[in-house]
């Protein structure tokens, strides 16, 4: 079991999350997950950036995609947001709107689906590729976008409602998609685990997978591999989530124990954050 808690001050802003990652009944963990924060530059708020990928391939193969897929993700736009605008331009002042960061985003995850298509090829793997699911964090605003089926939640702490922000790239969230079956459907049904979409593939999603939210205090993101997501209904999560009487960690650590109880054997790897605001 790998296992991160922190609470971590960035200028004004107070970084509260809980990571875990943990093998479960597999011979390898296959998944991966990144958190930090990037500065562009002095004197502009801080971009948090979350991932989480679930490598797919079998043995080291899944690990080593997922781990490099998010290597490469962070290097891409600490190379879009920090360097490039940094060359030649010191007294560089201009602000990063929320499409910037929507085309920035865009950009890394092409980069990345290259990368990762590139190292299957070269090593002559089969079938071998990666989910991913990363937002970017700027003060009150999120965007983010996913391939595959590792969902994004966000939790409304005033309504005490779950919101799942992405949609599943496999055969039966297209189906659901197409209105030909239900959700309670999409859950059992046998192309629930078949990805019509996913980094190492010929193609991203045709329509992109992009997603923009606002989040207010005490508001909840949870990234997560569907070792979490395809074990539990969002009503089982929600009611997690909506639990005052339990800390970020105790709340994070319930969702591995549920999704474990119900039978899940797959790797199980989330991101918990709580949003606060700017002072």
């Amino acid at each position: 079991m790998f296992t991160v808690t922190n609470r971590q001050h960035t200028l004004q802003r107070e970084l509260e999350y809980v990571a875990f990652s943990i093998q479960n009944e597999r011979e390898n963990n296959e998944d991966s997950f990144l958190v930090t924060t990037l500065l562009p530059r002095p004197g502009h708020s801080p971009l948090t950036v979350l991932a989480v990928a679930d490598g797919m391939g079998g043995h080291a193969h899944g690990e080593d995609i997922s781990r490099e897929a998010l290597r490469k993700l962070g290097l891409a736009l600490c190379e879009q947001l920090i360097i490039a605008p940094s060359i030649n331009e010191p007294n560089e002042t201009r602000a990063i709107n929320v499409e910037n960061l929507e085309t920035i985003l865009l950009d890394a995850v092409d980069q990345v689906n290259l990368y990762v298509r590139s190292m299957v090829e070269r090593n002559h793997w089969i079938k071998a590729g990666s989910t991913i699911v990363a937002a970017i964090i700027t003060q009150d605003q999120v965007i983010a976008m996913n391939v595959g089926d590792s969902p994004l939640y966000h939790f409304t702490d005033s309504l005490r409602q779950l919101t799942k922000v992405t949609e599943d790239h496999t055969v039966a969230g297209a189906l659901l998609r197409a209105g030909m079956i239900t959700p309670r459907m999409a859950q059992v049904h046998e192309g629930n685990h078949q990805l019509e979409f996913y980094l190492g593939g010929q193609h991203l999603p045709r329509q992109r997978a992009l997603h923009r939210l606002q989040l207010a205090q005490d508001d909840l993101l949870l990234l997560c591999s569907d070792g979490i997501s395809s074990a539990l209904t969002e009503v089982q999560i929600e009611a997690i989530l909506a639990n005052s009487n339990r800390d970020l960690e105790s709340k994070a650590e319930e969702l591995i124990s549920c999704a474990s109880n119900s039978g899940s054997t797959d790797n199980q790897t989330l991101i918990l954050m709580r949003h606060n605001s700017y002072l």
